[in-house]
Order: C-alpha cells, then sequence, then structure tokens
C-alpha cells in the first residue's frame, strides 16, 4: 500500500485542481452594461443604456442593482440583497407579487458569455413600467467592469442607509 501512495497523491491533486470551485457571490461581481437605440410612439430616437450592478458581501450574499430601459420610456428599477442559491443569486421581496400572487423572485446567473436573469413568469412585474419585463433578460458577459473598492463601500452604505426606510 506504501508503494502507491505517492501515486494516490498525484490523482488526488489533479482531481482537485480539475474539480471546479464552489460558485461565489464574487463570481458575478462587477458592473455591466448595454447600450441601444430606443425611441417612442412620436417617432424619436435616442440612446438607452441598461446597466446591472452587483456587489458582494461575503460568498454566499450580494446587492444588486437592476435599471433596465425600454420603449416609450418605460423602464425596470430593482435592486437589494440577494443570496447565492446553486450558482444563482437569488433575490426575494414577498411584498411584492406577480399576475399569478406569487411573490417576487428574480434570479440572476451566469451562462456562458452571457449574463442572464429572470423572474419567471413575471413575478417582479410590479417593479416596471408597462412595457418593461424581468423574464428572460441577458446582458453580454464581456461589458462585465470591476467596481472599484472605494465604490463598493459607497454603494453598500447607500443601501445600508435606505434599506431601513418604509
Amino acid at each position: 500500500m506504501v508503494r502507491y501512495a505517492p501515486l494516490l497523491g498525484l490523482f488526488l491533486a489533479g482531481t482537485a485542481l480539475g474539480a471546479a470551485a464552489a460558485p461565489s457571490a464574487f463570481d458575478l461581481s462587477g458592473r455591466y452594461t448595454y447600450n441601444f437605440r430606443n425611441g417612442d410612439i412620436s417617432g424619436d430616437r435616442f440612446t438607452s443604456t441598461d446597466s446591472v450592478i452587483i456587489v458582494p458581501i461575503d460568498r454566499g450574499r450580494a446587492y444588486f442593482d437592476m435599471q433596465l430601459n425600454f420603449f416609450n420610456g418605460h423602464e425596470c428599477s430593482i435592486g437589494g440583497m440577494a443570496t447565492l442559491e446553486g450558482g444563482r443569486l437569488v433575490y426575494r421581496d414577498p411584498q411584492m407579487r406577480g399576475f399569478d400572487g406569487a411573490p417576487c423572485t428574480l434570479a440572476i446567473w451566469r451562462d456562458g458569455a452571457r449574463l442572464r436573469w429572470t423572474d419567471g413568469e413575471g413575478s417582479c412585474k410590479g417593479y416596471c413600467g408597462a412595457r418593461g419585463g424581468l423574464s428572460d433578460g441577458e446582458m453580454r458577459w464581456s461589458s462585465r467592469r470591476p467596481i472599484p473598492r472605494a465604490e463598493q463601500a459607497r454603494i453598500l452604505a447607500d443601501y445600508e442607509r435606505t434599506a431601513d426606510l418604509p
């Protein structure tokens, strides 16, 4: 048995190196943006910018802020504390309900070259204007930019200051 110990050690080391690391809220950290041509019913055309900000608190939690724009000036604006469940950040707001009465549940995750999100069948629709929605959204992963530590601290301080407000 002793003569196999070096081989066993190499096997275990290789297995550990090849194994995927456990998911973490830090994996999704950053600022994602998407610029696009938008318009309104009067025919005006303009550029809009969607943004998603994710600031990790620890491995299992992150603050997020999502600002999405839609035709005719409608938008979705949602943010708060999300918890890592599997490889997804999941935000729950039991006070907000979708059309079917289900509590608002928004999941955010990486899917290859995309940051994706969904609220299922519109459970968080109350955070959006008439033409907005949070079902099956995505942004290019390559749009991700790091958020400097000082800005992360400011974002979290702003959230903590307003989180207890009614």
